[in-house]
């Protein structure tokens, strides 16, 4: 009498039963992936922005910050009207700012007591404009991105009035305000809402 092994396999409903336990771990991972990659997109973009204004508003800051006789005003078409003209906008924010170089070392060249550095928001972009004419007919010329896509600037600015003998000791004060989004990859635009507030040196 011959006695053959016993041989057990798996049965069919164990097969399918398997496969699709093996299925939903699977699609699970897949879905962890995806999040994950998007949140590392997301990150890329924030950091990409926080580089790029970082720049822009530590150049802004440096130039008011050395600054003198600050104009502001609600749109660049209504700009200063002389060297010596100062203009707060203290309860209504602007969208253009005007100041004087404290040296000459970006307006080389223009007629004495000209040297302007001039900012506004221009659609979508943050613009500097570098006076080297009386009449300051330079190009603007964008300081942000073209990934960026900034919504709102404002310039509050208080005390620009030149110190006097008369008891004003007050410091030009100007507060930037600057938001927008960011982010080249669709559906991962970051919002952001940055401030800072430069005094005179």
């Amino acid at each position: 009498m011959q006695i053959r092994p016993s041989q057990s396999g798996f049965t069919l409903i164990e097969l399918l039963v398997s496969l699709a336990i093996f299925t939903i771990v699977i699609t699970m991972a897949v879905g962890t992936l995806l999040v994950l990659i998007d949140a590392n997109a997301k990150a890329q973009n924030i950091q990409t922005t926080m580089t790029n204004l970082n720049f822009a508003l530590d150049s802004m800051t440096r130039e008011i910050r050395t600054g003198e006789r600050y104009y502001c005003a609600s749109a660049a078409g209504s700009a200063f009207q002389g060297s010596q003209d100062r203009q707060d906008c203290d309860s209504t924010p602007g969208e253009f700012l005007s100041i004087i170089e404290g040296g000459q070392s970006l307006t080389a060249g223009a007629p004495a007591d000209q040297h302007r550095i001039e900012y506004r928001l221009n659609g979508t972009a943050i613009e500097r404009r570098v006076c080297t004419t009386s009449t300051c007919s330079d190009p603007w010329l964008a300081v942000t991105s073209s990934d960026i896509v900034i919504t709102d600037l404002n310039f509050y600015v208080t005390n620009s009035a030149r110190l006097s003998g008369s008891g004003d000791t007050l410091q030009p004060i100007v507060t930037i305000q600057v938001s927008g989004q960011a982010g080249e990859v669709s559906g991962l635009d970051t919002s952001f809402s940055l401030q800072t507030t430069v005094t005179q040196r």
